[in-house]
């Protein structure tokens, strides 16, 4: 079975949602990284990104660009 590692990125309803994700993206392809799904869904006080890699130190570089939490 294949180890992977969610991050979850809270968004709040006040950030511009094309520029947040561009952000990511380009931040993604600078670091060469590879994610397996990058997803989004609605929370109570915005979005809640959902981005899964295969690579935990990935994953945990992710979290800590973008004030997010691995799961």
């Amino acid at each position: 079975m294949i180890s992977t590692f969610k991050v979850e990125v809270p968004i709040p309803h006040e950030n511009a949602l094309t520029g947040r994700m561009g952000t990511m993206r380009e931040w993604l392809d600078h670091q060469r990284f590879q994610p397996a799904t990058f997803r989004y869904e609605f929370a109570p006080r915005g979005l809640l990104f959902q981005v899964v890699f295969s690579v935990e130190a990935e994953a945990r570089a992710f979290a800590e660009a973008f004030g997010g939490q691995v799961q």
